[in-house]
């Protein structure tokens, strides 16, 4: 009798085996896939405002090229974080030895399908930034400096996508066999990613050299080009991932990689946000006039120039320098106000003039 209560009691005493996810030192998938889940969800957030931005606090605003390629390149994103959550892809940041032929085959195509949607997104992320600079400037030489941009970000992206598309010929990198000649990937990641530091680096650079001969205060420059910048944090994150590029090639390379695939989650979410981070500025501007923007041009009012208005007894509007109605009064002394950016005077029809902006006073229409 007492021989069964301590087994009963032992029994009791057992620890319980864990229920659900469990990180462990052999198993660190949980980890991309909770991180995965958190930029992805971000990235959203941040396209969200940019088009909050875009389309409800301006207006007359068309779904242009822009808005296409960042749509295009979130949904490329979204395809490439899609591969660290399917059950395919938890075997990156497992042991090799808790990973079967078969399940190391499913992953490497996984793999290989996110590394190409993941140069798409890159590329696609850069050009939006592209073509908002080009409709920002009307300078033929800041036109000419972005086309020469938009030419290198396509062929870095062309060149990336078809050297890791046919990276062993018409083979794919997951099979093996005497006859299969695959090009050196490690050089090759190493290639990318530096050409994907110079061309964000490349991407800080042209907005300043648009943006900073404006003729606006200084703080405001400022401004605007801090919003730019923080495509620095792409750079960061690629280097970070240039770094951890060896341990793809070392033995327990699915575990050991495990920085890696942390870093190319964080350059894809940093490369589409910053591309949707320069939207912000406008955002917070009209926050200060409670979500009007400053082309809104529902918000229309007209006030007489110079002169004093009082109401009559029986409500009609009067003028208490001559004591006239407004029924009948002379408009052509009198200001429209609106919140556009200019200020435009009801004139008689014979002296009408169509007021044109020149030189930079056009550049930050949009802003």
């Amino acid at each position: 009798m007492l021989s069964a209560l301590r087994r009963a009691a032992g029994e009791e005493a057992a620890p319980s085996a864990p229920v659900g996810i469990v990180v462990t030192d052999s198993n660190l998938n949980p980890i991309i896939q909770m991180v995965t889940w958190l930029l992805l969800a971000m990235t959203a957030l941040m396209l969200c405002f940019r088009f909050l931005t875009k389309f409800f606090l301006k207006t007359n605003q068309r779904f242009g090229w822009e808005e296409m390629l960042i749509t295009s390149a979130f949904l490329a994103g979204l395809g490439e974080s899609v591969t660290f959550l399917v059950p395919e892809g938890e075997i990156f940041g497992k042991e090799r030895s808790d990973i079967s032929d078969d399940e190391l085959t499913a992953g490497t195509k996984v793999q290989y399908a996110g590394e190409l949607l993941f140069i798409i997104a890159l590329g696609l992320a850069k050009l939006s930034v592209c073509a908002g600079l080009t409709a920002l400037s009307p300078d033929t030489g800041h036109r000419r400096l972005t086309s020469v941009f938009v030419t290198s970000v396509i062929v870095w992206t062309v060149v990336a996508f078809f050297g890791t598309a046919f990276q062993c010929g018409a083979h794919g990198p997951w099979e093996s066999g005497d006859d299969i000649r695959c090009l050196d990937k490690r050089s090759f990641l190493e290639y990318v990613a530096i050409s994907n530091i110079l061309t964000d680096a490349a991407l800080i650079a042209l907005p300043a050299a648009v943006i900073f001969p404006l003729k606006m205060a200084i703080r405001t420059r400022v401004i605007v080009l801090f919003f730019f910048s923080v495509r620095i944090l792409a750079i960061i994150a690629t280097i970070c991932q240039l770094i951890y590029i060896p341990r793809l090639f070392e033995d327990d390379s699915t575990l050991r990689s495990f920085p890696y695939y942390l870093c190319m989650q964080l350059v894809q979410f940093a490369s589409i946000s910053a591309a949707c981070a320069a939207y912000f500025w406008p955002f917070l501007r009209s926050l200060r006039s409670g979500l009007l923007a400053a082309d809104n041009k529902a918000f229309t009012s007209e006030y007489a120039l110079s002169k004093l208005r009082g109401t009559a007894r029986n409500g009609t509007n009067m003028d208490l320098a001559t004591g006239n109605s407004s029924r009948n009064r002379d408009r052509s002394n009198y200001i429209k106000i609106t919140t556009d950016n200019t200020v435009t005077t009801t004139v008689r029809p014979q002296d009408s003039v169509h007021d044109v902006p020149l030189g930079s006073e056009g550049y930050m229409k949009d802003w």
